[in-house]
């Protein structure tokens, strides 16, 4: 079978940002070419996609993968540490573009979704400490995660899919909401953000939407009923716990 850039991100689980640069920057996809010109993907290219996509999940930098595939015994290594100590290294020296650069850099070339949990969660972890100087680190990381995820959600904007909102809910952390925003671009979902959480939610304002809600509460049985309720009153809503 073939398959358009699109149905093929899908099929990965690998958003068509990230395809693109593996291919140009790396070489490591050759899909044919429609007469019109537009990428054309086969069975072969899925299950050659699905080997890159369980190296660089391994945190292997996606320009060591072209090698490694031509050597099937080579043994796996976990690289995530060294990307999260090289943007902190970036951070404490005040090289704040350096940080912004490579941070975009890595959304092209890794799976979002391990982006934020291999290396952005675990990063914010390291200024966490309730010190000035930390706090302020922290606060510019924040800064340069929102503005980034902003980015790609636009990008998503552009394509079709559904209309989400996304929240947070007994959430102490906000950040948290665009750490999972950005978690689930370039998957055919149209984001918007509740940036800070409301005093008192109420999802039925926009029916027509679908629902996430970030909490890092604990699911009471008061709460559970309430979110019954609400999915009784909007398309669709999701609780995401931390």
């Amino acid at each position: 079978m073939s398959y358009s850039i699109g149905e093929f991100a899908q099929l990965c689980g690998i958003n068509a940002t990230t395809l693109r640069a593996w291919q140009r920057r790396y070489g490591l996809l050759k899909p044919l070419r429609t007469d019109g010109g537009h990428r054309q993907y086969s069975d072969d290219d899925v299950q050659q996609a699905l080997k890159i996509l369980d190296w660089v999940k391994k945190g292997v930098p996606v320009s060591q993968v072209k090698s490694l595939l031509a050597r099937p015994g080579a043994r796996r290594t976990n690289n995530w540490l060294t990307l999260q100590e090289s943007m902190l290294q970036r951070l404490k020296e005040g090289k704040i573009e350096s940080l912004r650069q490579m941070i975009y850099d890595a959304g092209r070339e890794y799976p979002r979704s391990e982006l934020v949990t291999e290396v952005l969660r675990p990063l914010r972890s390291q200024v966490s400490a309730n010190i000035p100087a930390v706090m302020t680190m922290r606060e510019i990381l924040d800064g340069i995660i929102i503005s980034y995820t902003s980015f790609c959600l636009e990008g998503d904007k552009k394509a079709p899919g559904d209309n989400y909102l996304i929240t947070g809910w007994y959430l102490t952390d906000p950040c948290e909401i665009w750490l999972e925003a950005l978690r689930r671009t370039g998957q055919g979902q149209r984001i918007d953000v509740l940036p800070v959480p409301p005093a008192t939610l109420a999802p039925d304002v926009f029916p027509d939407r679908h629902w996430l809600l970030v909490t890092g509460g604990k699911l009471t049985a008061t709460r559970k009923k309430q979110i019954e309720l609400w999915q009784l009153q909007v398309v669709s809503l999701e609780v995401i716990p931390l």
